[in-house]
């Protein structure tokens, strides 16, 4: 009953992945889509949790023990996801930089990275070294913020 729920769930949470990453703006002609990884990755959770409810062997007996609301697993899946959707929209309010270097100790220390030198050089260089693989090397166009980008202040 376990491996159908998490089924179910990965596959709710890949659906509405896949619904924000259409959700991205198209690219300028000659630029590509900034949608394309998490569209990509949402992808790819779908066919894993299509894999998962057709692979479910039913065990003979089942332990009370068992049950989804006891496992923190299932807990740091939807919070993991809660924090994807709202680095989602912070892209959009305030462009890449800041949500990135907001969003990346976060999502490490979600891992299981507990070193505060660690979590705080993940601040600075996950944004940088992002941007330097997008941006600069596969020449997608940062996504730049409605209300406020760090990056116009940088650059000013």
């Amino acid at each position: 009953m376990r491996a159908i729920l998490e089924g179910i769930v990965l596959a709710v949470l890949s659906i509405a992945a896949l619904w924000g990453a259409w959700q991205v703006p198209s690219a300028s002609t000659g630029e590509t889509w900034a949608g394309i990884v998490p569209f990509g990755a949402a992808l790819g959770l779908l066919i894993i949790s299509g894999l998962k409810l057709a692979c479910v062997r039913r065990p003979a007996t089942e332990r009370a023990a068992d049950s989804p609301i006891a496992d923190d697993a299932s807990l740091q899946v939807i919070g993991l996801f809660l924090l994807a959707v709202i680095y989602q929209q912070s892209l959009q309010w305030f462009g890449y930089l800041l949500p990135t270097a907001l969003v990346a100790p976060v999502a490490l220390y979600a891992f299981g990275v507990r070193s505060w030198i660690g979590l705080a050089l993940s601040a600075v260089l996950c944004p940088l070294i992002f941007h330097i693989v997008f941006f600069e090397l596969l020449g997608v166009f940062p996504p730049f913020g409605e209300v406020f980008d760090l990056l116009d202040a940088i650059r000013e």
